[in-house]
């Protein structure tokens, strides 16, 4: 059984629904660092430490798209929670200046900038049976411990 819900802050609306939280801005927003944090913050009470695929989608009517905002996207410390995630942005040359950004830099493979809204919800979807959750220090700990246990044999 899917538990999905809708919840309605002041600068977007958030709806969780099979593994995929959607996060919609609302318009004449300036889309910058800060908000970007009160997105994050806002997933984290929501969602707690679950696991999602993340489509976050700005309006055409935004009034700035900061770029620190969307390379802090793209950092581990905001992708807490989060297996993959996509942005969708209302013009075609932050796609390309974005993807080129991601080509040069080392950006994770799990943050996409994407024109179309469907083409994403179709990156995240194609993804989400491939994701392999990054090692934390407890399941190193563990990981490493299991292998010391198992004995060698050479034949």
């Amino acid at each position: 059984m899917s538990h999905a819900f809708t919840y309605q802050a002041p600068y977007g609306v958030f709806h969780f629904s099979n593994g995929l939280l959607t996060v919609e801005l609302a318009e004449d927003l300036i889309v910058d660092l800060p908000l970007m944090q009160r997105v994050a913050a806002q997933r984290m009470e929501l969602l707690g430490q679950r696991e999602v695929a993340e489509l976050i989608v700005v309006p055409r009517a935004h009034l700035l798209l900061d770029r620190t905002a969307l390379t802090w996207l793209a950092q581990s410390g905001a992708l807490s929670g989060v297996h993959h995630r996509a942005v969708v942005v209302p013009a075609h040359l932050l796609v390309w200046r974005d993807r080129l950004y991601q080509l040069i830099s080392n950006m994770r493979p799990n943050v996409r900038v994407f024109r179309n809204r469907r083409v994403a919800k179709g990156w995240l979807q194609e993804r989400a049976g491939t994701f392999v959750p990054m090692p934390t220090a407890e399941t190193v700990a563990v990981e490493v411990e299991a292998e010391a246990r198992v004995p060698v044999t050479q034949e």
